[in-house]
């Protein structure tokens, strides 16, 4: 895993929690991000969650806070 320290303390979004996302949501929250991770597979959702991610519907978020967004789409 790749840390990114330049991430910390921002807010960002990660869409797809298949092998990538899940990565990037994992290096991002080591980094210090405030990850809000989101799948449409109940599967990935709960892979992510026993990583200690925030399980969040992008769907219903305010996105003004936002400072980054990982797609990685399946």
């Amino acid at each position: 895993m790749i840390p990114a320290p330049v991430f910390h303390g921002s807010r960002i979004a990660v869409l797809g929690l298949a092998r990538s996302g899940l990565a990037a949501a994992r290096s991002l929250a080591a980094a210090g991000a405030d990850v809000m991770a989101w799948d449409d597979r109940p599967d990935q959702r709960d892979a992510a969650r026993a990583a200690g991610l925030a399980i969040v519907d992008l769907n219903r978020i305010d996105w003004h806070d936002i400072k980054g967004l990982v797609l990685s789409p399946g």
